[in-house]
C-alpha cells in the first residue's frame, strides 16, 4: 500500500511529453503511487509504449497523440482524456524541445518554434485543464523547466542556448504567475532539471567534455529520468499540499542560488 503522502489513488494525471525519457518516467512514477495516466505525445508509438507499462503496473492508461504546442490540438486532446476519464488531477507538462544553435544562427522563426514547444505548450495545456481542477481540492500542475532557464544555457553544460533559456525561463514566470491565479485548489510548481543522461544527451554525456561538465557537478553523475519524475511526483502528492509557486532544481548541485 502506497504512503498516504503518496497515494494518488483516485486521481488522474496527464503527463505531456509522456511518450519520452522524462515523460515516461513519470508517467511510471505517478502510477506505481496509483493515478491513472493519460500519456500525451506527439509520436502516437511512443505514447502507446508507455501506457502499456502503466496498466503493467495496474492503472488505466489512455495513449492520447497530438502536437501540444498547438492549442486547437490541445483542446482535442482534453476533451480526449477527460471523456475517457471524467477528471484531470494532475497535470505535467514535459513536452517541449531544445534549441542548441547560437543566437546569431538562427532566425525568428526558429525563436517562435522553441518557444511555442516549451512555453505555449505548458500554457495550453493548463488553460485547457485549468477550469475543470479549480472546481476540486487536491489539484496539481507541474512544469518542466529547465537549468537553462536560470543560468541562461551555452557549452558546454548544456544542450541549449539563449533561445531555449528563454523559453524555459517564461515556463519559470508562467509557473509563478499561475500559481497565484490558480490557488487555493490547484497548486502550481515547476521543476528545473540539469543535464539529464538519455539518448538525445549522450552527444555531450559521453562526449569529449564528458569529464569537464561531470567535474562541475558535485554528487559526480549525470541526471537520471527517475530523479526528475521523483520530484515530479512529490509536488503531486499530499506532501506538497501547500506548497505553490516554487522551482525545484534537480541538478545534483550543479547550479545553486
Amino acid at each position: 500500500m502506497a504512503h498516504s503522502l503518496v497515494d494518488l489513488s483516485g486521481r488522474v494525471a496527464v503527463v505531456t511529453g509522456g511518450g519520452g525519457n522524462i515523460g515516461g518516467a513519470s508517467s511510471r512514477a505517478l502510477a506505481e503511487a496509483g493515478a491513472d495516466v493519460a500519456v500525451v505525445d506527439i509520436r502516437g508509438d511512443a505514447a502507446e509504449a508507455v501506457a502499456e507499462q502503466v496498466r503493467g503496473l495496474g492503472r488505466r492508461a489512455i495513449a492520447v497523440t497530438g502536437d501540444a504546442s498547438d492549442y486547437e490540438d490541445v483542446s482535442r486532446m482534453a476533451d480526449e482524456v477527460l471523456g475517457a476519464f471524467g477528471q484531470a488531477d494532475v497535470l505535467v507538462n514535459v513536452a517541449g524541445g531544445s534549441e542548441p544553435r547560437p543566437f546569431l544562427e538562427i532566425g525568428p522563426e526558429d525563436y517562435e518554434t522553441a518557444f511555442r514547444r516549451n512555453m505555449m505548450s505548458a500554457w495550453a495545456w493548463a488553460h485547457r485543464l485549468a477550469p475543470q481542477m479549480k472546481g476540486r481540492p487536491h489539484q496539481r500542475i507541474i512544469n518542466v523547466a529547465s537549468i537553462s532557464g536560470k543560468h541562461g544555457g551555452g557549452p558546454p553544460a548544456t544542450v541549449s542556448k539563449s533561445a531555449y533559456a528563454s523559453a524555459k525561463g517564461g515556463v519559470i514566470g508562467l509557473t509563478k504567475g499561475l500559481a497565484k491565479e490558480l490557488a487555493p485548489h490547484v497548486t502550481v510548481n515547476a521543476v528545473c532539471p540539469g543535464l539529464i543522461h538519455t539518448p538525445n544527451t549522450s552527444r555531450i554525456t559521453e562526449g569529449p567534455h564528458r569529464e569537464e561538465i561531470l567535474a562541475q557537478i558535485p554528487m559526480a553523475r549525470f541526471g537520471k529520468p527517475e530523479d526528475v519524475a521523483m520530484a515530479v511526483l512529490f509536488f503531486a502528492s499530499n506532501g506538497a499540499e501547500w506548497i505553490t509557486g516554487e522551482i525545484t532544481d534537480i541538478n545534483g548541485g550543479q547550479y545553486i542560488d
